[in-house]
């Protein structure tokens, strides 16, 4: 039985929209009563446990937005404010989870700047805001984890706790920015950024309410991945526009803040990125840095095909990883990777759509589902024989 609800839930992420539904089979009465219990347990543990800080966390970031979007109005931005509000209640954290200290600098680089007119408001209002959305995405990931070490400590409580802070996150962040995305690229149906990241937390709620830690794994990279690839595709869409707004005649400080937008949304994931393709995420690092590229010379072309070149890297590495898993006989761990390869074969749907068509695509995807499946039975041939012929098909991309 877990097995059929892993494949109709691969499925379900990579083909079939129409049933989202199916992630639970509880009855709207159960999910609100189930839902409310885990409310009052969570609001019990509010005070023992750190978790509370996420929603302070938001609620910091969405002040400072508030603030510094009073520029789009020619208000006056109380500076002061957002640096207070920033050091106090978000800086330890982005600290803590960017050790690198490359996510700090630069929001509070941008601080800096915007208020002694070092760089212009808007450049550094969109570096604040989409940096920050960065360290939020990271912090899921951190969080994801804390729920699988909670399952596998017995502390049921404590992982819904962390994973009612995820949800948090989706609603008030990811799942905005989703949206955008999918109005951008009119991605209805399966193919809907927000309806994946529901299908994921449905999923990972329903393992999770199972004490399922296993499965719980498993599902955290249709929601991980789903949000990764929104962010990858607003830093694409702003290359986009950027090329368009050239030809439009945009002024070039409109054109910089959207350059800003773009690098501020890679910061979530081109450390990932650089694990496909070390070369291409950093020249992408480059094309959206404000000191180092002339917004004027950047083309769309060349993005788009940078990050499918990493991204494609990352898809091919996860085929090695998950026949290495089965090799060892680590078969949660190779339903994991298998997973995760798939949805980054996902990711790239539209340039495999605009290379291979859409027949040659469909035929991907169905053996992507097919390797899926025979990772998750543990039939290493036909795993292998699957694999195979979906590499084949990405090596078209190339």
């Amino acid at each position: 039985m877990k097995k059929r609800t892993a494949l109709s839930l691969f499925a379900t992420a990579l083909l079939a929209g129409g049933v989202l539904a199916a992630c639970s089979n509880e009855t709207t009465e159960e999910k609100q009563e189930a839902s409310t219990e885990e409310s009052e347990k969570v609001d019990e543990k509010q005070n023992n446990t750190d978790f509370s800080q996420v929603e302070k966390q938001v609620t910091a970031y969405q002040e400072i937005k508030a603030e510094l979007e009073k520029m789009k109005e020619n208000k006056e931005v109380d500076w002061n404010f957002v640096s207070t509000n920033y050091t106090n209640h978000l800086q330890p954290e982005v600290n803590k989870i960017d050790e690198s200290g490359e996510m700090d600098q630069a929001i509070s680089a941008a601080i800096t700047a915007g208020q002694n007119g070092d760089l212009e408001q808007n450049i550094a209002r969109q570096i604040i805001d989409k940096v920050t959305q960065s360290y939020f995405y990271q912090k899921q990931k951190s969080l994801h984890k804390d729920v699988v070490a909670f399952l596998e400590a017995g502390d049921v409580d404590k992982a819904k706790a962390a994973f009612d802070e995820i949800k948090h996150l989706a609603n008030e962040v990811f799942i905005p920015t989703a949206v955008k995305r999918d109005e951008y690229y009119q991605l209805e149906g399966d193919k809907s950024l927000e309806q994946n990241i529901n299908a994921g937390l449905s999923a990972q709620e329903e393992a999770l309410n199972n004490e399922n830690v296993e499965d719980y794994k498993v599902y955290t990279q249709i929601t991980d991945k789903s949000i990764y690839r929104s962010y990858y595709l607003a830093a694409n869409s702003y290359a986009e526009k950027i090329e368009a707004g050239i030809k439009e005649g945009k002024d070039e400080t409109e054109l910089k803040i959207e350059q800003a937008e773009a690098w501020g949304f890679l910061q979530a994931i081109k450390g990932s990125l650089s694990g496909g393709d070390e070369e291409a995420a950093a020249k992408l690092d480059e094309i959206f840095s404000l000191d180092q590229t002339d917004a004027k010379t950047i083309k769309a072309s060349e993005v788009d095909q940078l990050f499918t070149k990493a991204i494609l890297g990352k898809a091919k590495g996860y085929h090695e990883k998950t026949a290495a898993a089965l090799e060892n006989e680590e078969f949660v761990e190779a339903r994991v990777e298998a997973l995760e390869g798939n949805m980054f074969t996902k990711m790239i749907e539209l340039e495999l759509l605009e290379v291979l068509g859409e027949e040659k695509t469909n035929e991907l995807f169905e053996h992507a589902e097919s390797w899926f499946n025979a990772v998750s039975e543990q039939n290493t041939d036909e795993a292998s024989k699957h694999s195979e012929a979906v590499l084949s098909l990405l090596q078209e991309l190339e």
